[in-house]
């Protein structure tokens, strides 16, 4: 069966699992971070809220072995439970965004389409967006037509997001130090874990840089309060790579004698640990300290470290 006969006969099921409830089932193309996903919303009579779920998805559970049945059973299942944990509609008014507003950081070019309809400010190749929070967890991407509803213009939008993005509280970590606490989280013996770290010698200090919930952390970058203090914790000026739109890596500039070295090592963890939703940039940045100032770093820059600069990076990848 290929996707397209798998979607029509994935929808029939799920109508009939769902036609005592009146739902419509819409399929739209969805314009997601990163990528655009074929998707289904869910309209319900009694509720404001559609979710959506993702065909392609749903097609590789098929792919997997699992029977069209199986899935829309599962589908309906999870879109109960999805109704059950939705928290209420914002309200969206200046007031309610001046307390939800906040930042984010995507690829511009590989979001361009995105950009075109939402408030947005460039920092090199990187775009900062804005978010509204919803819930506990959950946020969403302010739209200009958000902006409408907020009664807001994108200026006040982007200044209020700024303001709450500065208040947020940023953490700069030892590599190892993060490592030996996933490590020790999975299960792994303490004094194992310290003996392998100890057995790396110091090797190539590489920090973790992300906010304090460990989403959306990379809009560190955009906070120049944020990169000034991780250069006093680190002692030098530093080259960032981009681990992911949620945190990203620092690695003295003292370490570094070829940036292509670091380039070709980002690129290559990109393409084969981090997921195309999670990808941030394959380009290595610079802060300078003296003009405090994050540039793109295109000139020469790495050293005999790079090789454990680069399994650091992918354990950490992998890790996520």
């Amino acid at each position: 069966m290929d996707y397209e006969q798998f979607v029509e006969k994935f929808l029939d099921e799920m109508k009939q699992n769902m036609k005592d409830e009146n739902v419509e089932l819409h399929r739209l193309e969805v314009q997601k971070v990163n990528e655009k996903l074929d998707g289904v919303s869910i309209r319900y009579p009694d509720s404001p809220v559609a979710p959506t779920i993702y065909l392609e998805s749903k097609y590789q559970m098929y792919q997997d072995g699992y029977t069209v049945e199986e899935i829309a059973e599962s589908t309906t299942k999870q879109l109960e439970q999805i109704r059950k944990d939705t928290p209420a509609m914002p309200n969206l008014s200046p007031e309610s965004a001046r307390k939800n507003l906040y930042c984010a950081v995507v690829n511009a070019e590989d979001n361009k389409e995105l950009l075109k309809n939402i408030p947005h400010e460039k920092v090199e190749d990187l775009a900062v967006i804005v978010r509204f929070k919803v819930g506990e967890d959950g946020s969403c991407i302010v739209s200009n037509d958000m902006c409408k509803h907020l009664r807001m213009t994108s200026e006040e939008i982007m200044e209020q997001a700024h303001t709450n993005t500065s208040k947020q509280q940023y953490e700069c970590r030892n590599m190892n130090e993060v490592m030996k606490e996933i490590m020790v989280a999975q299960g792994m013996p303490e004094e194992y874990v310290n003996e392998m770290i100890q057995s790396q010698g110091e090797g190539c200090p590489l920090y973790v840089l992300t906010n304090q919930s460990r989403v959306d952390g990379a809009v560190a970058m955009a906070d120049k309060k944020a990169l000034e203090k991780a250069c006093e914790q680190i002692g030098e000026d530093y080259y960032i790579l981009p681990s992911s739109r949620h945190e990203v890596l620092l690695i003295p500039s003292s370490f570094v004698t070829d940036v292509k070295d670091l380039k070709d090592m980002v690129e290559q963890v990109n393409s084969t640990e981090v997921s195309k939703a999670d990808k941030l940039s394959d380009h290595v940045y610079k802060y300078d300290s003296l003009n405090k100032k994050l540039s793109m770093a295109d000139a020469p820059a790495m050293s005999e470290s790079n090789s454990m600069a680069t399994e650091l990076l992918k354990s950490h990848a992998k890790s996520h």
